[in-house]
């Protein structure tokens, strides 16, 4: 491991309400889990140097075990979210406090779809930018609404991205970011938007469309369909 190097968080420590209470982590996906599936990917990285893990805290002893039965040695810390989702990752930087690496990605355990590409690409982006974040163009057209339903404004859909993870940053601006906002975490849905109201800026890399987010028991549903095609095509 080299201080130039790349450690990841990988949050799951929400309370999956979109799932109606069940845990979408510990879902089964092929011959796993939707948690086993994203891990692998980042085990299996060769930029990747280490692993937080953030789980829900009555994960914490299960997640320990399943690593060490899974060979991942790239996990060095497993610990538990906190009250939302960048509160989870504050806990996984700190965590990683005592590895050397000058860049950290964010990771939603809930993509297990990720690829080593995807993950090299975003670091390459980070390393020349500072902060980069996968983002897709937005196929819909998006409405600005009121809180009484009515469309208020048409938004240039040239110029949105939907943003994905890993979101990939140089470490002491992430952690800067995270200091500077300590008040106001729960206001924030990825770590993008952290260090842009503390000044930084984030450069937008291509995403990938494979990389879906677990949110709900449909998501769960598709996700098991593309993993049962992907064996029936190999």
């Amino acid at each position: 491991m080299t201080g130039n190097g790349l450690a990841a968080v990988i949050v799951g420590g929400g309370r999956s309400r979109r799932m109606g209470g069940a845990d979408k982590l510990y879902a089964p996906l092929g011959s796993g889990t939707v948690l086993t599936a994203t891990l692998a990917v980042f085990q299996a990285s060769a930029v990747v140097d280490a692993i937080a893990l953030v789980v829900a805290g009555e994960r914490v002893a299960y997640c320990q075990r399943l690593a060490w039965d899974h060979g991942w040695t790239k996990v060095l810390a497993v610990c538990a979210g906190g009250a939302s989702r960048s509160h989870s990752v504050a806990n996984g930087l700190r965590a990683l406090a005592d590895v050397p690496t000058a860049f950290v990605a964010v990771h939603d355990a809930a993509r297990p779809f990720v690829s080593t590409e995807l993950i090299a690409r975003v670091l390459a982006a980070a390393r020349e930018h500072g902060a980069a974040a996968p983002g897709l163009p937005c196929a819909e057209t998006i409405k600005r609404v009121a809180a009484d339903g009515r469309a208020r404004e048409t938004l240039a859909r040239d110029s949105l991205r939907a943003i994905q993870t890993p979101q990939v940053f140089s470490r002491p601006l992430l952690e800067r970011a995270y200091r500077a906002q300590a008040a106001h975490l729960a206001a924030y849905t990825d770590d993008a938007a952290v260090v842009e109201a503390s000044g930084g800026t984030v450069y937008v890399a291509p995403g990938d469309y494979a990389n879906m987010k677990i949110t709900t028991p449909t998501d769960l549903a598709f996700a098991q369909w593309r993993v049962q095609r992907s064996k029936e095509g190999a």
